[in-house]
């Protein structure tokens, strides 16, 4: 049966077997209604119904086990078509994300606004904080979700992990810096080159130091920071120190006293929506984190 004869023997149930009442509450003909019933009985060789003097009068065993089915799966269907159009509800509650300063300022500076403008009934709680530190504040629970860079180093098993924007690291520098008038650079070009950088709270910090092993290079780092855009402005202000960034930003933070370069074999900066796997999450969470993810298809 589909759910239109599932309705249709649950109507003969409520209206005590009499079938002409059936077929005039649900607007199906009589002659109809008995041949599904028939239909069904014998397809599946069962019987649902007792019968006297030719007509159904009660439900066999195996009737009322069906009966108890049949409610549950339309009950279920009914329930989907209501989840299917939540979103006409009023959906409200507290969500905390974990973003960094530079992801925040790169990737989000309209999105962000916007599905808050778009949900005033929830509260936003925003946690800036570099992604190495948002790692431990998403495991620790303090954040229901945090945007960080792939590859995590956290198993699957444990958050859900989802891509919403790739771009690579680069060289940023000023246009009086020799590396300018480069279209690319070598890791072995940044040996012992002055760099200022992001600190340890923060995975490009982990990526770059990953990334400097595996070339065995030894910048000359000048100082490590939380702040992207003192990053950003010492390089710029500076003929003899460089920075490295997402390449991104170039492109909404386009500064003609700022030149980027690329980097041969560069570090992608991947960034990655996070949430812990969880049997049950609020009505908020869900709806946010999949509005968030809709941003980025």
């Amino acid at each position: 049966m589909d759910i239109k004869h599932l309705r249709y023997f649950i109507g003969i149930v409520e209206n005590g077997f009499n079938l002409s009442r059936t077929s005039q509450n649900l607007y199906i003909s009589q002659p109809a209604l008995s041949m599904m019933i028939n239909d069904f009985e014998q397809r599946e060789c069962v019987t649902l119904f007792t019968r006297a003097n030719g007509k159904i009068s009660g439900l066999t065993y195996v009737g009322e086990n069906y009966y108890r089915d049949a409610k549950e799966l339309l009950e279920k269907y009914y329930q989907m078509n209501r989840n299917l159009h939540k979103k006409e509800e009023v959906i409200a509650g507290n969500v905390s994300i974990g973003i960094p300063p530079l992801i925040l300022s790169v990737i989000f500076p309209q999105i962000l606004p916007e599905i808050m403008l778009n949900n005033s009934q929830i509260k936003f709680i925003v946690k800036e904080q570099g992604a190495y530190s948002l790692k431990s504040e998403l495991l620790l629970g303090n954040v229901n979700f945090a945007t960080l860079l792939y590859p995590e180093h956290i198993s699957p098993k444990i958050i859900d992990s989802f891509e919403i924007y790739q771009s690579e690291l680069s060289v940023f520098c000023s246009p009086k810096h020799p590396f300018a008038d480069r279209e690319f650079i070598t890791w072995q070009d940044l040996h012992k080159e002055k760099i200022v950088t992001f600190d340890e709270t923060f995975m490009i910090y982990q990526h770059l130091r990953e990334a400097f092993e595996r070339h065995n290079i030894h910048p000359n780092i000048v100082y490590e920071s939380a702040s992207w855009d003192f990053l950003y402005y010492t390089a710029k202000s500076n003929s003899d120190i460089l920075t490295i960034l997402p390449l991104a930003t170039r492109q909404y933070y386009p500064d003609p006293h700022l030149v980027s370069v690329k980097i041969k074999d560069p570090v992608l900066w991947k960034v990655t929506l996070c949430r812990l796997k969880k049997n049950n999450y609020s009505a908020a969470e869900n709806y946010i984190f999949d509005e968030i993810l809709k941003r980025f298809r």
